[in-house]
């Protein structure tokens, strides 16, 4: 998948996808890794990781917004890929339907030493 294409499949008008719109137009790294996850296996991985960046204070974008998409998805596995800005303040997890046609759910995590701000 190209970037353009890529970047026209995050229309959620979410913070995360906006964000990781911009960051994949500006020529940041992100690659879509082949095969299935089982979206299940995805939503109990990711609530522990929200719970863990909210006990550390580690800043994120959509990443609430994403588990629940994720968990009301009406697909049972989606393809992972991730995306970061150029600067690489955030990286960004994105999850895609089987067939790559739409983005089921993106957010993004701070990569940022400063855990103040």
């Amino acid at each position: 998948m190209d970037r353009h294409a890529l970047a026209e499949l995050l229309v959620y008008p979410g913070e995360a996808d906006a964000a990781c719109r911009a960051a994949i137009l500006a020529g940041g790294d992100f690659e879509i890794w082949n095969g299935a996850v089982p979206v299940d296996h995805l939503v109990r991985v990711y609530r522990r990781r929200e719970r863990l960046n909210r006990s550390e204070r580690i800043p994120s974008l959509g990443f609430t917004d994403a588990v629940s998409r994720l968990e009301s998805c009406a697909l049972t596995d989606v393809l992972l890929g991730y995306a970061r800005s150029a600067r690489r303040d955030y990286h960004f997890h994105l999850f895609l339907a089987p067939d790559a046609a739409q983005i089921v759910a993106c957010l993004g995590v701070s990569q940022s030493t400063d855990q103040d701000g």
